[in-house]
């Protein structure tokens, strides 16, 4: 028949809470530990992560800006070179302009005085013709008598 032996029982219950003491002290406690700091390394590294994409967030954010400040400071400049062209431009047809009109003023000048040499030119050989005329019908009129 069975019975329950008291000794073996408290050896037995003895021998049971010294193997969970020892199971806890070398197997539970520095499992439960090196999870806690593998947990604890893994929240480190994502908290170091998470600043890090912060971190590039925001350095591309900033290059985004310093990309516009950049683009707009070249749409300036261009803008301004351009304003300056314009200027320039403007200035070369004012001076081509200023050159035709003082050109055509001394093509004008010239032209008249070209008018008034031709003029007297014509006025001397007219009268030039028409003293030969007179003389040619004087002599006429004296071979005639």
């Amino acid at each position: 028949m069975l019975s329950i032996n008291p000794s073996e029982l408290i050896w037995t219950i003895l021998g049971f809470f010294a193997l969970l003491f020892l199971l806890n002290q070398f197997l539970y406690k520095p499992i439960v530990r090196f999870m806690d700091e593998r947990r604890a390394r893994i929240d480190a590294g994502l908290n170091e992560e998470t600043a890090a994409r912060a971190a590039i967030e925001e350095d591309e954010r900033g290059l985004e800006r310093e990309r516009e400040e950049r683009l707009q400071e070249a749409r300036n400049e261009l803008r301004a070179e351009k304003d300056r062209s314009e200027e320039r431009r403007a200035e070369a047809l004012r001076e081509a302009k200023q050159s035709a009109d003082e050109a055509a003023e001394q093509g004008k000048s010239e032209a008249a005085a070209l008018r008034e040499q031709t003029d007297r030119e014509l006025q001397l050989r007219r009268d030039e013709l028409a003293g030969r005329l007179a003389e040619r019908l004087l002599n006429a009129g004296n071979t005639e008598q």
